[in-house]
């Protein structure tokens, strides 16, 4: 608007300033320009919070009664009239209320977890868009399994840390294969990328675990299998084997043991088959060969049976006959038992049902062995290295490759020549030249 003289004072006069009072509450708030686009404003959108126009939107819709049948308002009462013969008189002030400094709470409000997808804010770069493609196409990582991807789908878009677990296992899954001249950066690069997408995801799970309930539990079902995925994922490292480390801390699968309790609540709710993460399609593959699995000459029933005899002797030497460590140990034993007879015996159980066998041994060991094994106590390093065969059997999968071997190694390097002997036998099954080289018989 031009600036224009007034009438009695001939001076150019002040440009009018227009501003608006509809912004939503939430703008007002926070004292920044809101764009007051209804039914939710840019703002509240971008901060994934409820915007008040879309409470207000209902309200006015219908006018109520009282509005209706209100009097027209005079002219007076809107105005303030001031004489033009008084030479000294103070200008009205406007009414000023006191408003409250905004908080942290109100300059970065926290998402609200059940918001519509639509309203979510997206945090990801086109970089983990390719990492997404990448995990839906591959077929190592169950891109021809359309039925887990379509469960996965449902909850990704909804609950973030499923989705930055899903990206994490496919940069894992990119830096272990592929190339320094990737397009998404070198391995270093894509490993660094894996571990942020992974602690955030932990962060969040954690923050999640206290408001389990039948919304959540599905999409933290889901995210415990992936973060024990993520651990393997990840390749042998130095000091860490899964069921201990060298520093003395606990090993990897104290997370997948410490997320238990959600497992046990939400098995029925959802189920992801470990398998199909890195089986093929087969109608999308010429017909190969088949790759015979692992089993040695001397992986008979008669042959491990022994060894674990021995096992079993070496378990009554440690502990009390009776006692609570003897009855939990024999019972370790007992499954580990149980699960050679299906894994290496008769019923030649197809790969996929295999993974429930194997890892659901992992899955019910009692706590004090748990904690000998996090120990490197003896006995229970010499009941791990008999799960090793079991590993192996599973290298198929791309995130199990290489692990039997880096624990074998591991246990038969923290154990006396006394305990040594017991795990020869694996050493063999596992990693025979290894065994040589420790023992000096190098040819």
């Amino acid at each position: 608007m031009p600036a224009r003289r007034g009438p009695y004072s001939g001076q150019v006069s002040r440009r009018s300033h227009r501003k608006s009072r509809l912004g939503c509450r939430n703008c007002k708030r926070r004292r920044v320009k809101c764009d007051e686009v209804k039914p939710n404003c840019g703002n509240c959108l971008r901060h994934s919070i409820e915007c008040d126009y879309t409470l207000n939107t209902e309200g006015t819709s219908t006018p109520s009664t009282e509005e209706e049948t209100r009097a027209p308002t005079s002219l007076n009462d809107n105005y303030t009239f001031i004489s033009s013969s008084q030479s000294n008189f103070t200008p009205p002030r406007r009414g000023r209320s006191s408003r409250p400094l905004p908080t942290q709470e109100d300059i970065e409000p926290k998402p609200q977890l059940h918001l519509p997808v639509a309203k979510k804010l997206f945090q990801f770069t086109a970089t983990d868009m390719a990492l997404f493609h990448h995990f839906i196409t591959s077929a190592d990582l169950g891109g021809s399994q359309k039925h887990m991807q379509t469960q996965l789908s449902q909850l990704e878009f909804t609950f973030h840390y499923v989705l930055r677990l899903l990206l994490a296992f496919s940069a894992f899954h990119l830096a272990r294969h592929s190339t320094n001249d990737s397009l998404l950066g070198s391995r270093t690069e894509l490993y660094a990328l894996a571990e942020q997408h992974y602690e955030i995801a932990v962060r969040e799970v954690t923050e999640a675990i206290p408001h389990l309930d039948t919304t959540t539990s599905p999409a933290l079902y889901a995210s415990s299998i992936f973060i024990f995925l993520c651990s393997l994922a990840k390749g042998p490292q130095p000091g860490e084997y899964l069921a201990y480390r060298d520093d003395g801390g606990p090993g990897c699968l104290s997370l997948f043991m410490g997320l238990r309790s959600i497992l046990e609540i939400c098995t029925a709710t959802l189920s992801v088959d470990f398998s199909s993460i890195h089986t093929k399609d087969s109608a999308d593959m010429a017909p190969q060969p088949e790759e015979p699995p692992f089993r040695s000459q001397a992986l008979t029933s008669q042959a491990y049976g022994d060894h674990l005899d021995k096992v079993r002797h070496l378990i009554s030497t440690t502990f009390p006959v009776g006692g609570p460590g003897y009855r939990d140990y024999c019972q370790v034993l007992d499954r580990l038992g149980h699960c050679y007879d299906v894994v290496f015996g008769d019923s030649h159980l197809p790969e996929s049902q295999l993974w429930p066998q194997i890892f659901g041994w992992l899955y019910t060991q009692p706590d004090l062995f748990l904690s000998d094994a996090a120990r490197r106590r003896p006995a229970a390093l010499v009941v791990f290295a008999f799960f090793t065969i079991l590993l192996k059997r599973l290298d198929a999968a791309w995130f199990i490759r290489g692990w039997p071997e880096h624990i074998i190694n591991s246990i038969y390097s923290n154990l006396d020549e006394h305990h040594r002997q017991y795990v020869q036998w694996p050493m063999q099954q596992i990693a025979p030249q290894q065994l040589m080289f420790a023992k000096g018989d190098v040819p």
